[in-house]
């Protein structure tokens, strides 16, 4: 994919992890406190903030339509569009591959 600002820490590997969190999110029924684990183990990978990766997952839950509108970017909607009907252990197999270090 494309359209990250250059200098961004965003990349497809950091929105496929918020794809994954999302999905195991929602597999698990939304728990509370999940979402800062999750967020705080992306954060520590990716080098992006907690807030940041937070906000993203929140995006991929308006995205697949369990919340309202957000201002989701072009690349969570495609990777929604491409990967979102995917379970969190294929997510996770997506994450390990090569596919995008």
């Amino acid at each position: 994919m494309a359209g990250y600002r250059s200098g961004s820490r965003w990349s497809d590997l950091n929105e496929l992890r918020c794809l994954l969190a999302y999905k195991q999110l929602e597999e698990a029924n939304f728990p509370r406190n999940k979402l800062s684990a999750l967020a705080k183990e992306i954060a520590h990978l990716s080098g992006l903030p907690v807030g940041s990766v937070k906000t993203k997952i929140g995006n991929y839950k308006s995205v697949a339509g369990i919340t309202g509108h957000s201002n989701a970017s072009q690349n969570t909607k495609s990777m929604y569009s491409q990967y979102g009907h995917l379970t969190s252990i294929k997510l996770q197999e997506l994450v390990n591959s090569d596919k995008y270090l």
